[in-house]
Formats: structure tokens, C-alpha cells, sequence
């Protein structure tokens, strides 16, 4: 959503027109009055009220020092020395970097700049207005999309919308994404020639408009990745601006200082850290006065600490303001567990409403209708672990299910390699030997399994738990298997059994944060295995493993017979699950039979 009240500086007719200043609102007027027109541009970010005072005082914009603003984050790609087919692909390969990293289509638009191209974002991070606004843009955009030039000072200028640039001749004009993959270049710049030209081309080209986004509010589906700059210490503080790792936002937002618009909120969020820290409400009271430093009247700030130690308002790593400084450094980054989401009634209510209303049904998986037997359901938030002795066809059983099922999945084949997981798969889908799929893709160079197999994306190189949670978060499959939990790594350094412990809640966490359904194949321990006997503490490990899975399931049998019993030795939410398969090695099939 636009800060229509923000002020920004317009520059209009040629670059030696600066210091000029307009809220957001007039200048949207302005920019669309001179559409095809003359050359005009505008500041990057936009700004406090005072920007304006400031510009009228000092005849420049440089040195402003307050409250900055971001509607959209232009990433600037510049032809360069590029020749013109290399440049429109270097530019399409951008915009896949961006897919790639879960930036969606919808809130991307794309303009032709009169020479290279601007790629605008909208606000998928949800940076919120601050005085280093621009420190957490740059870095931000330096870390992760590293193709775009740096155009993120705190007054850097940008060409406005549908205006002319003086060196090309040509406008800066909106082009569909989708049409970017067949336009050359030269394509484009006869487009950007002229309002008629332009005009013609739209009109050619049906619902052409349909996908500019006009600065609508999207959620900040990516603000878990802001990198936070280090703070600076404002001078007259008389403090270094180090930070420890214990709550490092709340030390960043303390070492940058009182900035108007955000000042209340920030002392909230002190004063609660500074509460369950155990600091007295007299020192918190005095030490916000002071940080204040004249810029809040003391009632205020008194009537605000108050607030917070009488009521006792929380704050955690989700709010708004603390994800804002968010810092790697800090010891609650990962599991962002600084404050336990506490959930009332209504609270709870609401969650479940949202969980009936999203129709859960579709993100689950019932085995009755991939193997035609009684009903038992994997919903999403759930740890299954799949067990059983060597050579049961565990693996194969969960591959089944993962094949059939089609749902988005995210398969961590960490035994075998990514040549026969996929063979396998193949297999299974189509319910034929090796020999037939080698033949198949020798045979027919366009033959793909696409429609079967297209859900499925596989990993085989063993990750470590922490880079799964952070796999999981960016492509959010509904299904997640690990396949086997013995290949995680973990960073953890104490004992094997608790590392494995530190895997298994790291799964733990990962379906229940994400609302994935997360399978585990995972190996009986030597004891059960040299007994023959396999049962709900088989499993390899501490009984931590049965405690925090949600469903265990076991394949049973003799190796050297086809026949399989598939039953649950746990479930917490559903009915006791037995379904006797006949195991094919050929195709890696299990299907459901009746033994007389």
C-alpha cells in the first residue's frame, strides 16, 4: 500500500532539476500528466514530512537524516556492454533467480528503462519505514540478488514511469513477463519508440494491463530474510554500537536512536525485553526517558513503560518491528522461539477455523485411495516415521505413496543416488521393470514422465537439519520425506543418540511450523534386527523418535517372500492401520492383497 502522504523529490525536464520536493499523492498526478513526455525521475524511497524542511533549508537532499520509506524495490539491470540477444537473456535469466527464490510472478513488474530494464518489486519483504532504511535494502538485495546494480542510497533517483530517456529516445514502458520470453530486444525498443507504437502493441495483446500491479499490500512472505545492518550509534549516546547475541534486535533498535514515527513502538518493545529480563519498571522507565533524549515527553514515555509492565505485553520474532532487526547473531534466529506462541481460546478458535476453512482434506493423504484398503490419513503438520528391517522395501513403500499421491513433494533420497530414486520412481508409476524404462528413454528422445512424476522433486546430497528447515520455508511442499534419517547431519556437538534427538525435533518442528506432512524413513535398531522381532521400540535410538512421531508405520515379512504387513504402531488421530501387500521387486510396487 502507498504512503500517499510520504514526500519524495521529483525531478522533471532534465537532471540539473533536483531539490524539487512532492508528497507521494501530487506526484502520481504529475507522473501520470507526462506520460510519454518529457524526462522526468523520482527518489527512490520516500520520506518523513520533514524532508521536505529539510530540502528548503539545506537546497539539497544530501544529509537527510530521517524517517525513510519503501513502496516497491526496483532492482535496476543495465544493458552495459551487452549485445542485444545475450542482454534479453541475461535479463530472462534474472527473472528466474527471482522465481527461483519464491518471488511470485504476481508481484513482479517489469519495465523496459529506455535501455536496460527495471525489475519492480513490490514490498515482499515488508521492510518498515526507519532512518537506515536503505542499509537494510542494500544489504538485503547485495545478499541475495547480487545481478542488479546498486542503485539503494538513502537519495538515489530512478527514472519515472512511461518518460522519456534522453540518450535512447526511447520510454520507459511496462512489459508482461509472460511476453519477455519471445520479444528480442529490438522487439522491445520499437515498442518504447512512441506512445502510438506502445499503444498498438497493447491493444494487440489481450488482458495486456492485467498483470501491472499498482503497489497493492502483499503479504511479507519473504521478511524472514532481511539482513539487519548494524546499528549505529547516534553521537550525542556517548555508547559503542556493539551487540550482543542474546535479543540483538532490541539492541539495534536501542542503538538507533529515537526516529519519529516509530518511537512508541519502539520503546513497547524495549520496555517488554527489558521486563522479562528482569530489569525493575524504575530503571526501564529511567533508561527509556533517557533514549528518548527530549524527543518524547516524559509523561509519555512514563504512560507507555506503564503500559507495558502492568499489562504485561509480549513481543516476539514475529512482530513486525523486532523481525524488522532481525540478526543471524542472535541465539533465537533459527528457531525464532524468543517468545512461545501462547494461543488462547479465541486464539485457537480462529486457528482451527482457518485449518477447516483451508480444507486440509486436500493437503493430506489417505492410503485408502492409493492402496484401496481401509482409510488412514497423513495430514499436514504430522511426523510419520516409515520403519522395518533391512531389505522390507521401506524406502519403495514410501516412494509409492509420495508417487501416487501427487502432492508437491520434496523427496530426500539420501541412500541411493538421484539415477535410481528416479528409475525407481519411474518404475512405480508406470508399474514396469528397469529394463522397460532404460529402453524407454532409449528409444524415444522426447519421452517424459512428467504428468506422473512432475510433483516430485529430489535431493540427494545429505543437508544439514538447519538447511532443510531452510529449504522447507522457501519452497513449501506439502510433503516433505527424508529417506533415511541416519544420513541427516547435524551440527549438534554432543552424543550420537543426541544428534539423532536434534534431527527428530528439528522434523518435529518443521511440520508443525510449516504445515507439512513430513515422512522419515528411519532404520530398527541390532538388537530388534538380529531377532526378528519388530514392534513399536525397534526403532533405532532413544524412545524420543516414537515420542514425537505422530504416526508410526512398520513393514513387516521375510525378505525372500513377496508378501508384506504393513501396520501403525502409533497414531495419535487415527484408528489402528493393518494392510497386507504383496511386495514386486521388479517394478518396486506394493499392492494390497488377501491372503487365503
Amino acid at each position: 500500500m502507498e504512503n500517499r502522504n510520504t514526500v519524495i523529490e521529483v525531478i522533471q525536464g532534465s537532471l540539473s532539476n533536483r531539490n524539487k520536493v512532492a508528497t507521494l499523492d501530487v506526484y502520481n498526478k504529475i507522473e501520470e500528466k507526462n506520460s510519454f513526455g518529457k524526462e522526468m525521475y523520482r527518489s527512490y524511497y520516500s520520506f518523513d514530512s520533514t524532508f521536505g524542511d529539510y530540502v528548503l533549508t539545506n537546497k539539497t537532499v544530501k544529509g537527510f537524516d530521517g524517517l525513510a520509506y519503501v513502496d516497491t524495490i526496483t532492482i535496476d539491470i543495465d544493458k552495459s556492454d551487452h549485445n542485444d540477444d545475450k542482454f534479453q537473456e541475461y535479463v530472462r535469466y534474472c527473472l528466474n533467480e527471482l522465481f527461483d527464490f519464491d518471488v511470485r510472478q504476481e508481484d513482479i513488474n517489469l519495465w523496459f528503462s529506455g535501455n536496460g530494464y527495471h525489475i519492480e518489486l513490490q514490498n515482499v519483504f515488508g521492510f518498515q519505514p526507519s532512518k537506515n532504511l536503505h542499509t537494510k535494502v542494500k544489504a538485503t538485495m547485495k545478499e541475495y540478488f547480487t545481478f542488479g546494480d546498486n542503485i539503494y542510497d538513502k537519495t538515489r533517483i530512478i527514472r519515472s514511469k512511461w518518460s522519456l530517456n534522453p540518450k535512447s529516445k526511447l520510454y520507459k514502458v511496462f512489459i508482461p513477463i509472460q511476453y519477455i520470453w519471445d520479444l528480442s530486444y529490438s522487439d522491445v525498443c520499437k515498442i518504447a519508440t512512441s506512445k502510438r507504437s506502445y499503444t498498438n502493441f497493447a491493444k494487440s495483446k489481450e488482458g495486456f494491463y492485467n498483470t501491472l500491479n499498482t503497489n497493492k499490500e502483499v503479504e511479507p512472505y519473504l521478511q524472514k530474510y532481511i539482513i539487519t545492518s548494524p546499528s549505529v550509534v547516534q553521537s550525542n549516546t556517548n555508547k559503542t554500537g556493539d551487540t550482543t547475541s542474546v535479543v540483538t534486535c532490541v539492541q539495534h533498535i536501542f542503538n538507533e536512536g529515537p526516529t519519529q514515527g516509530s518511537r512508541n513502538t519502539k520503546i513497547m518493545r524495549m520496555s517488554s525485553s527489558y521486563k522479562r529480563a528482569g530489569i525493575p519498571y524504575l530503571v526501564t522507565l529511567q533508561g527509556m526517558i533517557n533514549w528518548a533524549n527530549g524527543q518524547l515527553d516524559p509523561d509519555e514515555v512514563t504512560r507507555t513503560v506503564s503500559n507495558i509492565y502492568e499489562e504485561n505485553y509480549m513481543y516476539g520474532c514475529q512482530d513486525v518491528i523486532m523481525a524488522e532487526y532481525c540478526d543471524p547473531k542472535c541465539i533465537h534466529f533459527k528457531r525464532k522461539d524468543y517468545m512461545m506462541d501462547i494461543k488462547d481460546v479465541m486464539a485457537l478458535e480462529d486457528y482451527f477455523k482457518a485449518y477447516i476453512e483451508n480444507d486440509m482434506t486436500k493437503k493430506s493423504i489417505d492410503l485408502k485411495d492409493i492402496f484401496n484398503c481401509n482409510s488412514f490419513v497423513f495430514k499436514p503438520g504430522e511426523l510419520v516415521i516409515c520403519s522395518g528391517d533391512t531389505g522390507m522395501g521401506k524406502s519403495a513403500f514410501v516412494q509409492n505413496i509420495v508417487a501416487k499421491a501427487k502432492k508437491d513433494t520434496l523427496f530426500l533420497s539420501l541412500e541411493m543416488n538421484e539415477i535410481l530414486t528416479f528409475r525407481r520412481f519411474v518404475q512405480i508409476a508406470k508399474k514396469k521393470n528397469a529394463q522397460w524404462v532404460i529402453d524407454q528413454y532409449k528409444n524415444n528422445p522426447e519421452i517424459s514422465f512428467q504428468d506422473e512424476l512432475g510433483h516430485i522433486k529430489i535431493v540427494t546430497i545429505a543437508p544439514d537439519i538447519e538447511a532443510v528447515k531452510k529449504i522447507v520455508a522457501q519452497h513449501e511442499p506439502n510433503v516433505l520425506v527424508v529417506d533415511t534419517t541416519d544420513e541427516l547431519q547435524s551440527n549438534y556437538k554432543a552424543s550420537d543418540i543426541e544428534k539423532q534427538n536434534n534431527i527428530i525435533d528439528g522434523l518435529k518442528g518443521i511440520a508443525q511450523r510449516n504445515h507439512t506432512i513430513v515422512i522419515a524413513v528411519h532404520h530398527i535398531n541390532k538388537v530388534s534386527a538380529s531377532q526378528g522381532v519388530v514392534g513399536l521400540h525397534s526403532l533405532k535410538g532413544s524412545t524420543n523418535v516414537v515420542q514425537k512421531a505422530d504416526k508410526v508405520l512398520v513393514v513387516k515379512g521375510n525378505r525372500n517372500e513377496i508378501h508384506r504387513v504393513i501396520n501403525s504402531e502409533k497414531s495419535r488421530d487415527e484408528g489402528r492401520f493393518e494392510m497386507i501387500a504383496e511386495f514386486d521387486y521388479n517394478t518396486f510396487t506394493f499392492n494390497k492383497t488377501e491372503i487365503q
